[in-house]
C-alpha cells in the first residue's frame, strides 16, 4: 500500500473534519475505508492530537471503549452545551428581535454546535415556535446597523442620524454622541447625549426609526468618572422610558414583593407589616409610571408628591373612559 502525502491529506483532514463535527472515528473502519493499516490511522490520530494541543483549540482527543471511536472532547468547556444553546434560542425567539429570516439563520447555527445526535431533537422541540414566529411591524434588517453603531461607540465618534418619530412623516437630523446600544422590550435603543447638551440626560432613540446614519470624522470625550454604564441605566429605566431621575417610596400590597424586585433592581424592601412591603427606588419618571399603573390597586405611591398626583389624575382619566357604556343597538 503507497500512503502518499496527498492520500495522508485527505486522510486527515477527512478525520479531523468529522472529529469537530461531533463523529466519533473508529480506527479499524477508517483503515478499511482509505485501505491502509490501523498503525497508519493511529500516526494520523497522534497529529491531530498534537495539532490540538499546539493550537490550543481547546479540545482533546480521547478514545471512547465504550463506543470503540475516538471523539473530541472540550477540556475547557468553551464550547456551549445542549442545554445552554437550547436555553438561548428559547430566549431569542421570544425576543422578536429580529426579521424572521436572520433569526432562523441564527438559530440553525447555534443548534450546529451541538452534537449532531442532539441536533434534531433541539429542532423538533423549537419546530412549532420557530414556524409561528412573527416579524415585527417595521420588518427591518437591523444588523448592520447595530454593528457601525456599536463601532461609533467604541471610537467615541460623533454622529449625525436621521430619526423619525412615530405618528411622524417627516425625520429630523441630530447630532449625538453614543453611549451604548441596548435590547429591550422587542427593540434596540440608542442611547446617546445631544452634542448641543453638554450636561444633559441621556436621549433614548429606536434603533429602527433610524433612517440615515453618517459617522462623522470628530471625537467626543467623556470623564471617566462621568463615562456612562448601560448596567447602572438598566437598573433604573422601564419600557426605555427616560425622563428626570428621582427616588421613589410606595407600597405594594400584591402577592410577590420578589418580581419588584426583579423588575425594579434599585428597589429595597424597607418595611413589612401585614402583607404590605414598603419599597424606596431610584428610577427615571417617564417609564416607572407605566409600570405603575399596569399594577393596578396593588401599588401605592407616597412619594415623590408629584408622581403621586399625576398616578392620580391619570386613574380619574381612566375612570371617564369607563364611566358609561355606550351600546349601538342593530335593527335586524
Amino acid at each position: 500500500m503507497v500512503d502518499s502525502q496527498q492520500n495522508k491529506g485527505y486522510r486527515v483532514i477527512s478525520m479531523f473534519d468529522r472529529l469537530m463535527d461531533g463523529q466519533g472515528i473508529n480506527k479499524k473502519q477508517e483503515a478499511f475505508t482509505h485501505n491502509v493499516g490501523e498503525k497508519t490511522i493511529q500516526r494520523d490520530l497522534n497529529e491531530i492530537r498534537a495539532y490540538l494541543e499546539k493550537a490550543k483549540l481547546g479540545y482533546h482527543l480521547e478514545y471512547v471503549r465504550t463506543e470503540k471511536v475516538y471523539r473530541l472532547t472540550n477540556k475547557e468547556e468553551s464550547i456551549l452545551s445542549k442545554e445552554q444553546v437550547l436555553a438561548i434560542v428559547k430566549i431569542l425567539i421570544e425576543s422578536r428581535a429580529l426579521l424572521k429570516s436572520e433569526m432562523s439563520d441564527i438559530i440553525d447555527k447555534l443548534i450546529s454546535i451541538v452534537a449532531p445526535d442532539k441536533q434534531e431533537f433541539i429542532h423538533n422541540i423549537i419546530l412549532n415556535e420557530k414556524h409561528l414566529y412573527v416579524d415585527l411591524n417595521h420588518k427591518k434588517s437591523l444588523l448592520h446597523l447595530i454593528w457601525v453603531l456599536s463601532e461609533a461607540i467604541q471610537k467615541k465618534k460623533i454622529i449625525k442620524i436621521d430619526y423619525l418619530r412615530e405618528g411622524e412623516t417627516i425625520s429630523t437630523e441630530k447630532i449625538l454622541k453614543p453611549l451604548a446600544v441596548i435590547f429591550s422590550e422587542y427593540y434596540f435603543y440608542l442611547i446617546a447625549y445631544d452634542n448641543k447638551h453638554e450636561k444633559d440626560l441621556p436621549i433614548v432613540c429606536r434603533v429602527d426609526r433610524i433612517q440615515h446614519f453618517h459617522e462623522l470624522d470628530k471625537k467626543f470625550q467623556i470623564p471617566y468618572a462621568e463615562r456612562f454604564q448601560e448596567g447602572e441605566f438598566r437598573k433604573r429605566i422601564q419600557f426605555m422610558h427616560a425622563g428626570e431621575l428621582m427616588r421613589m417610596k410606595f407600597i405594594f400590597k400584591g402577592t410577590s414583593p420578589q418580581a419588584v424586585l426583579d423588575r425594579l433592581p434599585t428597589a429595597k424592601i424597607l418595611s413589612q407589616k401585614d402583607r404590605q412591603h414598603l419599597f424606596e427606588a431610584e428610577v427615571f419618571g417617564h417609564g416607572i409610571k407605566m409600570w405603575l399603573l399596569s399594577q393596578g390597586a396593588n401599588i401605592e405611591v407616597l412619594e415623590p408628591i408629584e408622581l403621586r398626583e399625576e398616578i392620580i389624575e391619570t386613574i380619574q382619566s381612566m375612570q371617564q373612559n369607563y364611566s358609561y357604556i355606550k351600546v349601538e343597538t342593530v335593527n335586524k
